[in-house]
């Protein structure tokens, strides 16, 4: 488990960076909120805890069960993060449209990278099957 975990903490950390680059931009303002840490701390942490699950799910459940429990995580993913956004957002938020603009920009970069680590994973399976 801690391999995936700390795939996801490197995929944060290169979020992060990538950020931190946008910041030396002029004009960055106009296309990133001052809030968007609060982001990417929320999305690094879902993102480790999906991860988590995910892989409890893949080293300990049947093959018929990976399938419901990936679309889950999914779900529960998604779920999440719109009640993080309701929160924020009515809770006062100032330049709430580019904050929810930069949120599902960072929501897209984690379900990216859950993909990809979900379908290597797969990837793995499959290759351990046909040996045996």
């Amino acid at each position: 488990m801690g391999r995936e975990i700390l795939k996801s903490l490197i995929a944060s950390l290169l979020l992060a960076a990538v950020i931190l680059g946008l910041h030396q931009i002029s004009g960055a303002e106009r296309f990133i909120h001052p809030q968007i840490w609060t982001i990417v701390i929320f999305s690094a942490l879902l993102g480790m805890l999906v991860v988590a699950i995910g892989h409890w799910g893949l080293t300990s459940l049947d093959a018929q069960t990976r399938t419901n429990l990936f679309l889950g995580l999914t779900v529960l993913r998604l779920i999440i993060s719109m009640i993080f956004i309701g929160i924020v957002v009515f809770a006062g938020l100032e330049g709430k449209v580019l904050w929810v603009a930069n949120f599902f920009a960072v929501y897209l970069f984690y379900l990216v990278f859950e993909i990809y680590t979900i379908l290597s994973n797969l990837r793995a399976i499959s290759t351990e099957g046909e040996k045996t």
